[in-house]
C-alpha cells in the first residue's frame, strides 16, 4: 500500500517540485484551473498553492493534495489550509507549525508538528518583512481586505498579485473554527457549515498570517472574500481559521521585503 508521501512523490515532474512538475513555469499569477497547483514569484516571496477550497467544500475532494512532512525544512514558511479530511486547521508562521484540532472535550487542542496532510493549502516564503502601521479604523477582516492591497500598493508591491502578510499586535477579539468533520460520509457545502466548530478569544495577542487575492476567490481564498486568515498565539496553545476579528489599535501590518 503506498503512503500519502509516495503517492505526491510519484506525482512530481523531473525537477522533484509539486509546482513546478504540475506547470513546468513560474511567474506571474497563473490562469490554470483550481485543481492545478499553482505558483507566484513576487517581490520579496515565493507563493505558492495546491487543490482548491471549492473542489474541497462543493465537492468532496478532502484527501490530501500535499504533505506538509515536504515543506518542514523549509524556512521562512507560513501557509494556512485546513488538515485533510477536514479534521483540522493548519497554521505556519515562520516555519513553526500549529495543527489545531478540537479535543474529545470540546476544547481546541494544538500540535506542534508537520505530520499531516491538506486537501488544499497556499504558501509562502517570506525572508523579510516590512512593517507599516494600521489605521484606527481598519478593525475587522473585512476592513483588512480594502486595506492590504492599498497598503501593498504604497510600499511598492503590486497589489493585483497574490501576496501573503501579517497581523502583529493584540486583537480584542477573534471569532474563529476549526474543521471536525467525523466519519468519512460524501462531502458537501451543506456539511461543511456543520463541521465548523466555534471558538472566540477576547483581548488577546496573537499573530494573524493571511494570503490575498483578488483572482483566487474558493481556490485558497474564501469564495466571498479576497483574504483567506489564520492565527497562531505565542505559545501556540490556540490557532484556527479566523471567521472575524477586532484589531486592536497598535496593531501592525506586515508585508513582503525584498533582500
Amino acid at each position: 500500500m503506498l503512503s500519502r508521501r509516495a503517492i505526491i512523490k510519484a506525482s512530481l515532474g523531473l525537477c522533484g517540485c509539486s509546482i513546478c512538475g504540475a506547470l513546468g513555469r513560474t511567474g506571474g499569477a497563473t490562469t490554470a484551473r483550481a485543481a492545478e497547483p499553482g505558483s507566484v514569484a513576487g517581490q520579496g516571496y515565493v507563493l505558492r498553492f495546491i487543490g482548491s477550497q471549492r473542489d474541497t467544500i462543493m465537492h468532496g475532494k478532502v484527501a490530501a493534495a500535499v504533505d506538509l512532512r515536504t515543506l518542514a525544512a523549509t524556512r521562512h514558511l507560513y501557509a494556512i489550509g485546513p488538515i485533510e479530511q477536514l479534521r483540522g486547521e493548519i497554521t505556519i508562521i515562520d516555519s513553526r507549525p500549529a495543527l489545531a484540532r478540537v479535543a474529545a472535550d470540546g476544547a481546541v487542542k494544538v500540535a506542534e508538528s508537520f505530520e499531516a496532510g491538506a486537501p488544499f493549502l497556499v504558501w509562502a516564503e517570506v525572508p523579510a518583512w516590512r512593517t507599516i502601521p494600521i489605521p484606527a479604523e481598519v478593525r475587522t477582516s473585512r476592513d483588512l481586505e480594502a486595506f492590504v492591497p492599498r497598503a501593498a500598493a504604497a510600499a511598492g508591491l503590486a497589489p493585483e498579485r497574490p501576496l501573503p502578510f501579517l497581523i502583529q499586535g493584540s486583537n480584542d477579539r477573534i471569532d474563529f473554527h476549526i474543521l471536525n468533520r467525523i466519519g468519512d460520509e460524501p462531502h458537501d457545502a451543506e456539511k461543511h457549515k456543520q463541521i465548523q466548530v466555534p471558538f472566540a478569544l477576547k483581548r488577546v495577542e496573537a499573530i494573524v498570517v493571511g494570503f490575498y487575492s483578488q483572482s483566487h476567490r474558493g481556490i485558497f481564498t474564501t469564495m466571498d472574500s479576497a483574504i483567506h486568515i489564520h492565527f497562531q498565539t505565542p505559545d501556540n496553545g490556540a490557532s484556527g481559521h479566523i471567521q472575524d476579528l477586532e484589531i486592536a489599535a497598535g496593531a501592525m501590518l506586515s508585508l513582503p521585503r525584498e533582500t
